[in-house]
């Protein structure tokens, strides 16, 4: 498996994002398969992540085309102490079966390489369920933010946004804060009072995707000219600013730097990826800021850059260990 010829194998590219896991298979044929499943992130789905993840490595492995190379971009992996996550990953691809060689990362370092704007040079941006920020310089040096977690970070995504509407809403229904259109619209929503739907999201074990989902009823009273949903979103926007800016500052990039935008956020409200990408022009000289809409496609260019000339599958120096691993299963 470890000198496996690239163009022989079948390339698998998993998105595993803090909402959805998507899997897409290349077989040597040049026949493609694309399947959404679950979150295998334990963090957003708790027990049935576990369960997910068996069942995305079982379907590859029932394919029966070996050998498989795979690139897993995972919101679950945390850079700072991987090996939990990479024992998760490899006792889950025994019990399935899988023969593979899967490099395995955050869910952010794929965009880096697999967007052609950036071409190992720029910004990447996620505003999904949670934020996050990763960069890279032509020396191969690597610098992120964020990325620990909604109680630790994630400002300026789905969860802060619709935490932060709920509260709104609450605070415009008992007098504590402006009035505001988000009483409606999460009502409406929720088929609950305001209160109710605010404890019952609490009572929850695994709250993140509850609060994640009130996110687009921020963007559509945003849309519809709400004070208060403007402001969250104007708060939010300048949160993933400073993101850019961290990561900008750290890594010295010139005026004109590339930054590839992604996530549930900016894809389900285009007019919000727009506004921060006129700040980040404005604010911090971004040059080419780009959205990139399909993550699995991503993380499959990503495998294929790294697999370019025929060579065998590796990461390169600047993120080996630190940023991405090679699991052999």
């Amino acid at each position: 498996m470890p000198g496996a010829d690239p163009g022989t194998a079948t390339l698998v590219a998993i998105d595993a994002g803090g909402s959805h896991t998507r899997v897409l298979a290349v077989r040597p044929d040049g026949t493609r398969e694309h399947r959404v499943r679950p979150s295998v992130n334990p963090h957003a789905t708790g027990p049935a992540a576990d369960r997910t993840l068996h069942e995305v490595f079982a379907g590859i492995a029932a394919a029966g085309v070996a050998p498989v190379l795979g690139w897993l971009a995972s919101a679950a992996l945390d850079p700072e102490d991987p090996e939990p996550e990479l024992t998760r990953l490899r006792r889950a691809a025994e019990r399935a079966g899988l023969s593979a060689r899967l490099v395995v990362s955050n869910d952010v370092v794929p965009l880096l390489w697999g967007v052609p704007a950036l071409a190992g040079a720029g910004i990447a941006l996620v505003c999904g369920t949670g934020s996050g920020f990763l960069g890279v310089d032509r020396r191969g040096t690597v610098a992120r933010a964020g990325g620990c977690e909604y109680l630790g970070s994630d400002e300026g995504g789905a969860v802060d946004i619709g935490r932060q509407g709920l509260c709104a809403a609450v605070r415009a229904l008992d007098g504590r804060g402006p009035r505001t259109a988000l009483v409606s619209l999460l009502t409406r929503a929720s088929g609950v009072t305001l209160p109710g739907l605010a404890r019952a999201i609490a009572a929850q074990p695994y709250p993140k995707q509850r609060l994640a989902d009130l996110a687009p009823l921020v963007c559509t009273g945003w849309l519809d000219g709400d004070a208060v949903c403007a402001d969250i979103l104007d708060r939010a926007a300048g949160e993933l600013v400073t993101g850019v800016r961290a990561v900008r500052r750290r890594l010295s990039l010139p005026a004109g730097f590339a930054v590839a935008t992604v996530g549930g956020v900016f894809s389900g409200c285009p007019p919000f990826q727009a506004m921060v990408a006129d700040r980040l022009r404005a604010d911090l000289g971004a040059g080419h800021v780009e959205q990139v809409d399909t993550s699995a496609e991503t993380v499959l260019g990503a495998l294929r850059h790294m697999l370019t000339g025929g060579r065998p599958l590796a990461v390169p120096e600047a993120i080996d260990r630190r940023h991405a691993w090679i699991l052999t299963t």
